[in-house]
């Protein structure tokens, strides 16, 4: 039982270290600089239309986190790009994050603080293209 007990434990610990290593957590100057010099990419906009309405990061793709399609929408992403999510302050996307992991994204990097840290740190914002 407790050879049982210690694979279980090391089976959620693998599974657990592995979605970690996927999702890292950046800084704004730390997320600006990797996403300018990241060619080909996904930038993700996971807050809501009324909030993307007043700006987004460059090259930005919205996808509501509470929209009710949220999840079947990601099915649409390129797994392989590397993503630069973020939401308002960071819970959204800290949640959304994790989703990624889960569907098998390879590289997830989420903006600590959100839009709100971006703006702080005087970078720019645009409108979303749709």
């Amino acid at each position: 039982m407790k050879n049982i007990w210690l694979s279980f434990v090391m089976i959620i610990s693998i599974v657990a270290c592995s979605e970690a290593q996927q999702i890292k957590r950046l800084n704004v100057k730390e997320f600006k600089e990797l996403m300018d010099k990241t060619p080909n990419k996904i930038v993700l906009d996971v807050r809501t239309d009324g909030e993307v309405a007043q700006g987004v990061l460059p090259q930005a793709t919205q996808i509501d986190y509470n929209g009710g399609n949220f999840e079947s929408q990601l099915e649409k992403l390129d797994k392989n790009k590397p993503v630069f999510i973020y939401c308002a302050v960071g819970g959204r996307s800290g949640s959304a994050s994790g989703i990624l992991a889960k569907k098998g994204f390879k590289q997830v990097y989420n903006l600590e603080g959100g839009i709100n840290a971006w703006r702080a740190s005087g970078f720019p914002t645009t409108g979303l293209k749709r």
